[in-house]
């Protein structure tokens, strides 16, 4: 008879409080992941991605960072934000503020950019402070009903003001639209009767109300184009929109014009979704505070936002009509020269335009002359006989800044680089270097341009100059120089986008389009 096998051994003492002890254990841990869940920044870490979702805006596209290939100041953040974390990162692009908002309250994210503000959700909350910007109201020069404002209580009665989420409406202006709505029921208490007053209802909330004619009609829109574009059609008459975006928006378009600007600021910040703690908030803190203290977020920001204030309403008016009047005679020479050393067309454009304002035959009062205003022995140097051809000129221009560029040593970075090297264009190599040698001494960084372009003006200066191998030089000009031509780059760049202008960057940057200004 075969012996009988016992496939379970049989229970003891010991076996049923080891049983005993582990579910224990596993209730307790259970009990632990639901009254304390993991963190937010724990949670993250566990799935090694950073979720974001990035509203696409095109400010400072032509300050294309093309050593990483990002096309926007916050998407540079974020990826270093990622790489020290330790995680990959998902970017989901929107068009506007309020689709990443909404990603938020789903909690389909980790964080929304994009140039945002605070919306006053409590669904949402802010992060970081990226940098301080002005809110204003703009109007279209064009529609003579609409003037600048003095005071909000000029707002003529039945105005339509367009917004967009992306810049919420500040305190004085809900204070404002809120008294408006007060005094319009008041109005129309005493013309229809004590019974038509609701002494509970919300002034701000009844904005919104339809079918009514508010005494001010707000008028949400997508985008701060869709502003500028509703204010040149007549469908608004004043835009509420964030400096930034003004900024941008008037140097193709000077019809539009700033009304009122707001004494209180708003804060572009990192948002968050409500509902985790602030760990991965705390995080990203520590983050921007460190870019701040070692000057990396300063840069930043220059090589994205710097040039959108250079300047002013004539110049924009001058440069729209000569690209009317005088582009099309010499595109083609710019982008011949563009193909043939692999450069931006618009990028040469824009260097001929601050040398000659596109005059074949401009002559400066130091003799320099033609469409990129060579000097004689510059000229000579180069092979070219005629410096007023118009042909040689601009051939002779563009192979003399690249000869310049890489004269520079090759540690300085994109777009330090490109900066230095329109700096030497207009000042001389010689002197570029002299303020290298300053800002070195001196403990700044020689191979950063925010810190070279503080000690070119000192070479006009004989307490510098006369320390200095090639002594005096009009500094203060390559400053304004450089921050002008990266200023038409970017008109140009508005003006005639072209599909190659976000994809990734090659190995060698400044020789692609468009080079990192």
């Amino acid at each position: 008879m075969a012996p009988h096998l016992q496939l379970r051994p049989p229970s003891t003492t010991w076996r049923q409080i080891e049983l005993g002890i582990f579910i224990v254990l596993l209730v307790m841990i259970g009990l632990r992941v639901w009254f304390q869940p993991p963190s937010a920044l724990e949670q993250l870490t566990f799935r090694e991605e950073l979720q974001v979702v990035l509203v696409d805006t095109p400010l400072g596209r032509s300050e294309l960072t093309m050593a990483n290939g990002h096309d926007q100041l916050d998407l540079d953040l974020l990826h270093g934000f990622a790489r020290e974390l330790g995680t990959r990162i998902r970017v989901t692009r929107v068009d506007t503020a309020a689709e990443a908002h909404q990603r938020l309250r789903e909690q389909r994210v980790d964080l929304a950019a994009g140039l945002l503000v605070d919306p006053g959700d409590p669904a949402v909350k802010p992060g970081p402070e990226i940098l301080a910007i002005q809110q204003l109201l703009a109007f279209w020069r064009g529609n003579e009903a609409n003037a600048a404002l003095s005071a909000l209580d000029d707002l003529p009665a039945g105005t339509r003001l367009g917004f967009t989420a992306q810049s919420p409406l500040p305190e004085r202006l809900q204070n404002h639209l809120a008294q408006v709505e007060a005094s319009r029921q008041r109005s129309s208490t005493l013309a229809e009767g004590p019974e038509s007053a609701d002494p509970e209802e919300n002034p701000l909330e009844t904005l919104s109300d339809e079918p009514r004619d508010p005494a001010i009609d707000l008028v949400p829109l997508g985008t701060a184009e869709a502003l500028r574009q509703a204010l040149a059609e007549g469908e608004i008459d004043y835009a509420l929109m964030n400096s930034l975006e003004f900024g941008r928006l008037r140097r193709l378009h000077p019809e539009l014009r700033t009304a009122y600007e707001f004494e209180r600021g708003a804060t572009v910040t990192w948002l968050f979704p409500s509902g985790f703690d602030h760990s991965l908030i705390e995080a990203a803190e520590r983050y921007i505070e460190r870019l701040r203290e070692n000057r990396e977020l300063e840069l930043m920001t220059d090589r994205y936002l710097g040039h959108l204030e250079t300047h002013d309403l004539v110049d924009a008016l001058t440069f729209a009509r000569r690209v009317e009047d005088r582009l099309d005679r010499f595109r083609g020479l710019f982008e011949s020269a563009g193909e043939q050393y692999d450069l931006d067309w618009r990028f040469i454009a824009a260097v001929a335009y601050q040398e000659s304002h596109w005059n074949a035959n401009a002559v400066s009062p130091t003799g320099v002359r033609g469409l990129m205003m060579l000097t004689q022995n510059t000229a000579a140097g180069l092979g070219i006989d005629d410096r007023t051809d118009p042909a040689s000129s601009v051939d002779g221009g563009t192979r003399y800044l690249l000869d310049l560029r890489e004269r520079l040593p090759e540690r300085i970075p994109e777009p330090d680089r490109t900066w230095m090297t329109l700096a030497a264009y207009n000042v001389g190599l010689g002197h570029l270097h002299d303020a290298r040698r300053l800002a070195d001494a001196h403990g700044d960084d020689p191979d950063r341009w925010l810190d070279v372009m503080q000690w070119l003006p000192r070479l006009a200066d004989p307490e510098w100059y006369e320390r200095t191998r090639y002594g005096y030089a009009r500094g203060w000009e390559p400053v304004v120089y450089v921050q002008n031509i990266r200023s038409y780059y970017d008109k140009l760049i508005q003006r005639f986008p072209e599909s190659g202008d976000h994809r990734p960057p090659p190995p060698e940057p400044y020789r692609r389009v468009p080079v990192s200004l």
